[in-house]
């Protein structure tokens, strides 16, 4: 039901009423209101507002409305064309942005160096097209966050590793000695997206669960790296789900010692489970208070 509810926004979205987006989906008017109300449970701030006599989605709705479009096609990759036979010396890996700059150089470790012969091709992209195309026999494997409520009955999963994210600012900052997320308020931030999942969320959750304000996103970059860079030359704030990420911003940033500690931030790794898997159990990460 939330993936139908988020094809109800999607279809609210592009045709501009209930009626409409009713008329699109097959379904009656009351099932689409019904929908967004259930839809709307699961966000902090409005989907919605009320413009007149009609409800206007909000930059809010416009976003997750894209960002779900990918993940409907992953769900929707059924019935498929028996999958060709993969390459035995290639490794064909799905992964976030941030997963990729954690996951790549210790999958290039335990796939390619033992075995000159072997080949490791990495793609990026969100959660969902790197779920559709794992459904679809392009990657071997996916690695990321988990999508709010996903579950497919073709595919394993296995958490790979949770980790307590933490807020970074440029070194000087005026909120530097700020201790708590009370101290951050008014504050803008920098966050990678969109995203179906991220850090952007943890830090959401964190203060939806104390009834605080939800915080102000000034930019949203298309990396980690163009983040972090960001953060070190501005007040901008933002939330790092795993120091590996940090980079060469590492000498111009700083973890702010806030008392309160953010939600966990959960990577994946999926697999089809009609395939033997292909990534060994085994492969750990080095520490993660490292910064290799």
């Amino acid at each position: 039901m939330y993936l139908r509810h988020l094809q109800y926004l999607r279809s609210v979205v592009e045709h501009g009423s209930f009626a409409r987006a009713a008329q699109a989906c097959g379904v009656s008017q009351p099932a689409i209101s019904q929908g967004m109300k259930a839809l709307q449970a699961h966000f902090p701030a409005p989907l919605l507002v009320r413009e007149g006599r009609r409800y206007v989605p909000t930059e809010l709705a416009r976003s997750v409305a894209a960002q779900s479009s990918s993940l409907g096609q992953c769900m929707g990759a059924l019935g498929l064309e028996p999958l060709p036979a993969p390459d035995r010396n290639v490794l064909r890996v799905g992964l976030t942005p941030s997963a990729a700059l954690v996951w790549g150089p210790l999958l290039y470790a335990r796939w390619c160096l033992p075995h000159p012969r072997r080949c490791l091709d990495m793609a990026t992209a969100d959660e969902g097209a790197l779920l559709a195309g794992l459904l679809q026999g392009r990657f071997d494997a996916v690695i990321a966050p988990k999508p709010r409520q996903f579950a497919h009955p073709d595919l394993a999963e296995r958490l790979l590793y949770e980790l307590q994210p933490q807020v970074y600012a440029r070194r000087g900052h005026p909120l530097a000695r700020a201790r708590t997320l009370a101290q951050l308020q008014g504050a803008a931030w920098a966050c990678v997206g969109p995203s179906v999942k991220g850090p952007v969320d943890v830090l959401t959750e964190a203060h939806r669960v104390r009834r605080m304000p939800v915080p102000k996103i000034a930019v949203r970059c298309p990396d980690f790296a163009s983040m972090l860079h960001l953060v070190g030359q501005s007040d901008l704030l933002a939330v790092v789900p795993h120091p590996a990420l940090l980079g060469a911003a590492t000498p111009v940033v700083k973890a702010l010692q806030l008392t309160e500690a953010l939600p966990l931030y959960g990577m994946w790794l999926f697999e089809l489970r009609s395939r033997q898997s292909r990534i060994d159990p085994k492969w750990a990460l080095p520490d993660p208070s490292s910064r290799t």
